[in-house]
């Protein structure tokens, strides 16, 4: 039941027209707007090892604010703390 999902999840991210990286951007995007932090949390992650640069990530969680409205404000905070861990995305690291 849930491998049919997975396979489409895995295939959904794999290389194609768009690089990974602008994937995951974009799945950053659609989990703020969806208002799952795990979610975030993970494409933070993915972003990071993807290399997406600090700015990248900055400008797509501003998407996510224009789209998702001033509710999306609290864990679009707690997506910038937590990237201040990341090894690549931590302001420290630009």
């Amino acid at each position: 039941m849930f491998e049919s999902f997975f396979s489409l999840d895995g295939a959904a991210y794999a290389p194609g027209a768009l690089p990974v990286s602008v994937k995951e951007l974009l799945g950053l995007v659609v989990s703020v707007m969806k208002d799952c932090e795990e979610c975030v949390y993970y494409h933070l992650e993915r972003c990071d090892e993807e290399q997406a640069d600090r700015d990248q990530v900055l400008e797509a969680l501003q998407i996510a604010l224009v789209g998702g409205g001033s509710v999306t404000i609290p864990l679009l905070r707690r997506a910038v703390s937590y990237m201040e861990k990341l090894p690549n995305l931590g302001e420290g690291n630009a």
